[in-house]
């Protein structure tokens, strides 16, 4: 481990993007082998938990030392929304149709606004981009997170109890049990703050806390234990049907794996093969291009009913969805994010 850089949390990005789009790939397995897709990733949606989580670790670990109030908000802002916008811009712009009411959803989608906050919770009417839908939390969570650091070295403490407020006040006044799929037809923002998965963030800043400042240690030989463990109670969850997204039993597992392995790496080392690090470092990429893949690949070849069709198509969307990662890493998040970033941080 080396400052700034969790071999761990590159690892677990990748593992929560390949399950991501293995979820939305399930239909091609089962063209090949009946509900064999259903079986394996039907929970597959756990990575978008995970994905929160690790969101939360990071957010801790690179600010941990950031008490400069405006100053250090204004740039950790910049970084962050040049971070996910300029490829989120780019590639939601790849679907935005012809029509003006698909350009109204896809402006909509831009400013990270719900697309129908009548729909079911915590969608909410998802995106133009399908996976869109999970960066309206993201953003909600940058943003909320800035604000907490104009409070220096509070900042944690302020940006807990406004979640937690946020999300438990509603609960209280409908007379409900905090849950994700709570519905109090809220506006715009207000509907995604209010949402029970925001509190997964505060689950990944808490275990920043207790792994950046060594809060639990343990033998070596205990570590492992844990990390067999954890993988264990995911798998469980995964291939049981056991709970849903923003569930007790995704939040437990996603909470597992990551503090497991990055205590692990604080304590001692980390190792990943390249392949993984790498499929880490464009996860993000991944995440965005998977299902366009998938769309392009059911239009090609839909005409193909064989018994091996479906997970031919399995292959290719994978492959083609890796294809497309390279590619909108290199363009987007190296070339087009970066000369947002050093623009805006000029400009600051």
């Amino acid at each position: 481990m080396t400052d700034r850089n969790f071999y761990s949390i590159q690892a677990l990005r990748a593992f929560a993007a390949v399950i991501v789009m293995c979820f939305h790939f399930k239909s091609f397995i089962n063209q090949s082998f009946q509900g064999w897709g259903d079986r394996l990733f039907l929970n597959g949606d756990i990575g978008v938990d995970l994905f929160f989580v690790i969101s939360g670790f990071i957010i801790y670990y690179i600010t941990r030392d950031d008490n400069g109030g405006l100053a250090s908000a204004k740039i950790f802002f910049i970084k962050r929304f040049c971070r996910v916008f300029p490829p989120y811009f780019a590639i939601t712009l790849l679907v935005a149709g012809s029509s003006v009411e698909s350009w109204m959803q896809t402006a909509t989608s831009l400013l990270f606004i719900p697309l129908d906050t009548t729909q079911i919770a915590p969608w909410f009417g998802v995106a133009k981009l399908f996976v869109g839908w999970t960066l309206n939390y993201e953003f909600i969570f940058y943003t909320l997170f800035t604000l907490c650091m104009l409070f220096k070295t509070r900042k944690n403490s302020v940006l807990f109890m406004i979640v937690a407020l946020a999300v438990a006040i509603p609960a209280w006044l409908h007379n409900v049990a905090i849950s994700p799929s709570n519905h109090y037809n809220y506006p715009g923002y207000l509907a995604t703050l209010t949402n029970s998965l925001m509190l997964e963030f505060l689950v990944g800043t808490f275990i920043g806390w207790l792994v950046v400042n060594k809060k639990i240690s343990y033998g070596k030989g205990v570590s492992i234990a844990l990390i067999v463990l954890s993988f264990a109670l995911f798998l469980f969850i995964l291939l049981t049907h056991y709970s849903k997204i923003g569930g007790l039993g995704y939040i437990l597992a996603a909470f597992a794996l990551v503090f497991s392995l990055t205590n692990h790496e604080a304590q001692y080392a980390f190792w990943a093969p390249k392949p993984v690090l790498y499929t880490g470092k464009i996860s993000f990429s991944l995440y965005l291009v998977h299902y366009r893949a998938k769309s392009l690949l059911s239009k090609a070849l839909h005409h193909n009913q064989s018994a091996w069709g479906g997970l031919m198509l399995f292959v290719l969307a994978v492959i083609l969805s890796f294809i497309f990662a390279v590619i909108s890493h290199y363009l987007l998040e190296k070339k087009l994010s970066s000369l947002f970033r050093k623009y805006l941080l000029k400009k600051a």
